[in-house]
């Protein structure tokens, strides 16, 4: 017998800039996951935010599950697993201020990468006048021996 119970929509959720989608969606986790495996270095932090940490990504999505099943479960005497449920819940919420925290940390990881990755690009003066830097090998040929050298015969 299918239930009566009526479901949310949880369409009208998320959608930032980076997600692609307009303001007000959803995307499902699968859609999340082929975003982020296919992110641009640029996008990846923003991408990562939205689908785990913001206010409609996974984690708050899944901790709201958490407090219904719980308040359900309560309301219906069950008790230990209220507040087994409740546990969890706090559990998670620990996890996504750590994901938050990674995330913020990924961001700044990825834009110093950037920035050195540029400045690397950049060729400095200093090295153009002055030759090649310790490690680097000059291009300029090696004279060849005097001893390697044949003597052509001399004409009468």
């Amino acid at each position: 017998m299918p239930s009566t119970v009526p479901r949310p929509d949880h369409r009208v959720h998320g959608g930032g800039a980076a997600s692609g989608l307009s303001p007000g969606t959803a995307a499902p986790a699968s859609d999340w996951i082929d975003r982020l495996a296919a992110a641009r270095p640029e996008e990846f932090a923003e991408l990562f935010h939205e689908a785990l940490t913001d206010d409609f990504g996974a984690v708050s999505r899944l901790h709201q599950m958490l407090e219904t099943a719980s308040e359900w479960c309560r309301t219906h005497g069950a008790r230990g697993s209220a507040s087994e449920l409740d546990a969890l819940t706090g559990r998670l919420t620990d996890l996504g201020e750590e994901l938050h925290l990674v995330g913020e940390s990924l961001g700044h990881e990825i834009r110093s990468r950037s920035h050195r990755a540029a400045a690397a690009a950049r060729v400095s003066p200093v090295v153009s006048v002055s030759g090649p830097s310790v490690g680097q090998q000059n291009q300029a040929a090696a004279p060849i021996p005097p001893s390697a050298v044949r003597s052509l015969p001399r004409s009468r």
